[in-house]
């Protein structure tokens, strides 16, 4: 009976055994199928010997006087999941910010009598003793018109993400790096008028001037003439080219099997400048196409 019983145990044992290892490459398979990287690779959106066309509106974030607007046009295309080319194209659109309207009509107000410090002839009146007067600062602006630039792009990243529990979208992280040339108009700084009085510095009052031994008016920066400040007093212009290296990261947002939504921040660094760098750091955003 002891010997039946034990028997039968064993039987057990080895048909447990024998179906676990029978169920094990279907677990391993099921577990392939749905869990494993195949799944990922297998892109709805590949790019090998994909030509991708992108528009993007940028604007410069770090610039102190002046705004600048980018419109970008880009084309890129892919030998491999992962590497690509790209050509690219920018013209750029600039206006004054309100510091630099400012910085060219700044006041010499030896008297601190004038409330504003910046602005027009009227607030010359603000000092009864009649010492101030205009002393503007020009300091070095570039304003850029062209950039042109070939870049590599890296793909390291590509994944599907749940939109508000609604939806599913794909995207892909990229990094591209390379270089160009960039045409930019340049106001160089000025320190004097077009006479060489200097625009600002050590100011004689006419109170000391009055006084024995006192000091003279005779070298008194500023002038009161208005048509020597402002937009009217800058210094001419130089046009400029400069190569620049570009890096730029970003993130594209895929639907409809060819289009793509876009946002990027680049870095345009120009080279063998009078500061030695620019630097014009880029925020963008646009739309692409797939071909």
């Amino acid at each position: 009976m002891l010997l039946r019983k034990l028997a039968r145990s064993v039987t057990v044992a080895l048909a447990l055994v024998a179906l676990s290892c029978g169920l094990a490459p279907m677990g391993y398979a099921y577990e392939k199928a749905v869990e494993g990287p195949d799944v990922v690779k297998d892109k709805l959106f590949p790019k090998k010997s994909v030509i991708e066309l992108d528009t993007k509106v940028g604007s410069v974030l770090n610039g102190s006087y002046i705004q600048t607007f980018m419109l970008n046009g880009s084309l890129t295309y892919f030998w491999s999941e992962n590497w690509g080319f790209s050509a690219e194209g920018v013209f750029a659109l600039n206006s004054d910010k309100a510091e630099r309207a400012c910085i060219e009509t700044f006041y010499n107000d030896p008297n601190f009598a004038i409330g504003a410090q910046c602005g027009g002839a009227a607030n010359l009146a603000e000092d009864s003793k009649g010492d101030a007067n205009f002393g503007p600062a020009y300091v070095p602006i570039r304003e850029l018109n062209y950039i042109g630039t070939g870049n590599f792009v890296w793909n390291p990243l590509y994944g599907k993400q749940l939109v508000l529990l609604s939806f599913t979208t794909y995207f892909d992280f990229f990094i591209s790096f390379g270089g160009g040339l960039a045409i930019s108009k340049y106001y160089p700084q000025q320190n004097n008028f077009p006479d060489g009085t200097p625009q600002r510095g050590v100011f004689c009052t006419k109170e000391e001037a009055a006084k024995p031994n006192g000091c003279s008016t005779a070298n008194n920066p500023g002038t009161i003439d208005e048509n020597l400040v402002g937009i009217a007093g800058r210094p001419q212009p130089l046009s400029q080219s400069n190569v620049l290296t570009h890096v730029s990261v970003g993130q594209r947002f895929h639907f409809m099997k060819r289009f793509e939504l876009l946002a990027s921040l680049d870095n345009y660094l120009l080279i063998g400048t009078p500061q030695t760098f620019d630097s014009y750091i880029t925020l963008y955003g646009g739309l692409g196409v797939r071909f």
